[in-house]
């Protein structure tokens, strides 16, 4: 299949899954060995030149077979992303934004979705490339970032209320904004690959939020000229 047909096979795709969930735990299984091979397939040729056969043959299922369980390649590229999300979701329930520290929280929320989107990177490259001509993706994606917004408004709302972050700040968009932040730098340094050292970046995008919210620094804070910028 030609560029031009599978961007539009893609764009095309505007429902949710079509194909009901198997019944059995044997066909449950099989689905969850399509859904493992076809993220194997996808991290390692991208999206458009990846193929059903490929992921039949990767999860040693018959060709035939996998339209069993998904009807294109398009509906399981959407589980995958789907799988994604909520592994990025479990992440994310051992952190809360909440408590007396905020910026020990912020930093270990930062830390916890940088790991998170590091072991996920070549997932998270593909996934990013489809959005651009996936409108159905594209909601997916906008969905999955919406979690992560709406959890760190109310964050912000309440240290509001609790007089810890500036009252001036709209909750909305200062966790948009700063969420982008945090994502952005996450697919330049593992996606584009430009370099860096992980620890010093979740110190510095950690200083950066805090600032923005109008959190005091640490007084033991020592300047970054001392140490390594870069890997």
């Amino acid at each position: 299949m030609s560029e031009q047909r599978s961007r539009a096979s893609a764009t095309n795709q505007a429902s949710p899954l079509a194909t009901p969930l198997p019944v059995t735990a044997r066909g449950m299984r099989t689905r969850a060995k399509l859904v493992k091979a076809a993220r194997g397939e996808f991290e390692r040729n991208g999206y458009l030149d990846t193929n059903i056969g490929g992921i039949a043959r990767r999860a040693r299922v018959a060709y035939g077979s996998f339209y069993t369980y998904f009807a294109s390649k398009e509906e399981i590229f959407e589980e995958v992303v789907k799988e994604v999300r909520d592994e990025g979701r479990a992440t994310s329930s051992t952190e809360p934004l909440v408590g007396p520290d905020p910026r020990s929280r912020i930093a270990r929320a930062n830390a916890a979705y940088l790991r998170a989107y590091q072991a996920n990177a070549a997932i998270m490259a593909v996934i990013e490339e489809v959005a651009t001509f996936s409108p159905r993706l594209a909601e997916i994606r906008r969905e999955a970032r919406h979690f992560w917004v709406e959890r760190n408004r109310t964050a912000i709302a309440r240290w509001q209320a609790e007089g810890i972050v500036r009252a001036d700040l709209d909750p909305y968009y200062a966790a948009s904004a700063l969420g982008s932040m945090i994502d952005r730098s996450a697919y330049v340094w593992f996606v584009l690959k430009e370099p860096f050292d992980i620890d010093i970046a979740i110190e510095q995008l950690t200083s950066l939020y805090c600032a923005a919210l109008g959190i005091d620094a640490p007084a033991t804070e020592v300047p970054i000229t001392r140490r390594s910028r870069r890997a």
